[in-house]
This record gives C-alpha cells, sequence and structure tokens, in this order.
C-alpha cells in the first residue's frame, strides 16, 4: 500500500473529487497526504493566502495535509515533486480543462505519466466508497503484471478482473473454426504461464478471476466497464506489442477519456 500521496490541486471546488478520494486512501492506509499547488513561472504565490484558501476550501478535511507550493508546468512540476517526495502515488482529477485539478490531454498526460516516479490515478467519479471491483487489462508483459501486482498491494479487499484480449487476424477472410480455436488455444497457454510466472500468494489469487476475450482491447474493456460493475480501470504504461498504443500511446486521450470510472496509470518503476 502507498504511504505517501501526492495530490495536484488548484485549491478550487472542482478539485474536491481527487482531493476526497486521496483522503479516503490516506485513512485507509494511513498515509501522508501532500497537497501541491502549481503557480504559472514568474508569478509570485502569498504562502500564507494559498493556507487560508486551503483551510476555507476543504475544512478540518485538510488538516494534518502538508502543501507544497512549485512553479512551471504543471505536468513537469506534478512528476519532479513526486520524484522528490518519493511519493507513492500521484492523484490528480478528471475535466474538460487543462488546470492543475483536471485530466491533463494528449502530450501533458504522456508527460506526466511516463516521468512519473510513481503511478498515476485519474479520479473521474464522485467517491462513495472504497473500489470494489477492478479491472486489470493486460498483454502479459512484466509492466502488466506490474500494474496486477500494484492494483493487488493498494486495494487489499478488491476484487480484480484480469482481461486479456486477442484478435483473430483477418477474420472476415477465416473460415475454419480451427484457427480461431487455435489462436484461443495459444491464448490460454499464455495466461496460464503469465498467473505461474507471476506467482501469486494465494489469498491473492483468489481475488484475481482472469478472462480471456476475442476481440479490440479498447471495446471489450468498453463493454466491461459498460456494465456498471467495475469501480477502477488499471492499465500498465508500456507493453508488448498493440498494448503500446492501447494505454499511453496516440489513443490515450481517448480512452481515459470515455472511461466512466478512475483509472490508475502503473509506469516503469522509478
Amino acid at each position: 500500500m502507498a504511504k505517501k500521496i501526492l495530490v495536484a490541486t488548484d485549491l478550487t471546488a472542482r478539485a474536491d473529487r481527487p482531493f476526497a478520494r486521496a483522503k479516503m486512501l490516506a485513512d485507509m492506509w494511513k498515509a501522508d497526504r501532500t497537497l501541491l499547488f502549481v503557480s504559472p513561472e514568474k508569478k509570485e504565490v502569498e504562502i500564507e493566502k494559498i493556507e487560508t484558501l486551503l483551510l476555507r476550501t476543504y475544512g478540518e478535511d485538510a488538516e494534518g495535509c502538508n502543501l507544497a507550493i512549485n512553479y512551471g508546468s504543471a505536468p513537469k512540476v506534478i512528476a519532479d515533486t513526486a520524484l522528490q517526495l518519493e511519493s507513492d502515488l500521484i492523484v490528480v482529477g478528471a475535466a474538460r480543462h487543462n488546470n492543475i485539478s483536471d485530466f491533463f490531454l494528449g502530450t501533458a498526460v504522456d508527460h506526466l505519466v511516463h516521468h512519473a516516479s510513481a503511478p498515476v490515478l485519474i479520479v473521474k467519479t464522485r467517491p462513495r466508497g472504497d473500489y470494489q471491483t477492478i479491472l486489470v487489462a493486460t498483454d502479459f508483459s512484466d509492466f502488466s503484471a506490474r500494474a496486477l501486482r500494484t492494483a493487488l498491494d493498494f486495494f487489499s479487499n478488491a476484487k480484480i478482473e484480469l482481461v486479456h484480449a486477442y484478435h483473430v487476424a483477418y477474420e472476415a477472410w477465416l473460415k475454419s473454426d480451427g484457427v480461431a480455436a487455435e489462436l484461443l488455444s495459444d491464448a490460454e497457454k499464455e495466461l496460464d504461464n503469465f498467473m505461474t510466472e507471476i506467482d501469486l500468494s494465494e489469498e491473492d489469487a483468489a481475488r484475481v478471476t482472469p478472462q480471456l476475450v476475442e476481440g479490440n482491447l479498447h471495446q471489450s474493456v468498453h463493454n466491461m466497464l459498460d456494465t456498471g460493475d467495475v469501480d477502477l480501470l488499471v492499465l500498465g504504461t508500456h507493453g508488448r506489442g498493440g498494448f503500446v498504443m492501447a494505454t499511453i500511446g496516440s489513443r490515450a486521450s481517448e480512452m481515459l477519456g470515455w472511461s466512466p470510472v478512475d483509472v490508475l496509470m502503473v509506469g516503469k518503476p522509478a
């Protein structure tokens, strides 16, 4: 579990969702919280004014928080601050703007996730309880194994749905059922090998439900999230083959954009 949480905020009411989720996690993990306020370069900030605004906005929930103030490009400052503070988790918000409490689109989210020393939790929904059911997408790479382990470590009481999407090439041309069966068999063997190599404890293994789906990863994940049964989506930011594009590549904005639930992005170890 995380012991140090960094929460990026612009100290407005719009930042209440990531703030509330971070407090919920901090209470559960008995972790320290640091609120990071990023000011544009060359703009002076009155620390006492920021502290007053912090208490006015969040009230007693802000008590016990550390406050960090820095200057510059928000994604870079967040990543650098997390490294300096040795944060275990970075929490940011999700919206259609480009402020600190918002979801950073395009190159900004690429920079934050790829340069962050810790997993990044993008909070999209108002917290109403702990994450109970978590969807982890896997391509059987070491990076997706780390994403799974992070989910198991952070959320010890949650059920994990581990999904791998395999694709039948040129399916419109292939009429043989044997081809599809062979590809499914190969995927099953890879899944078995993946679960064996990751070597989970008996307790953790009991919380993981692996499943294979035929088709496009994006559509498969979308369909599973659309059921309303999943509270959190977990993605590794690196992988093999097309999974790189599916997580943090050119379609990152799309995937994070349509996800109706919070998203935890797990990158390379620091």
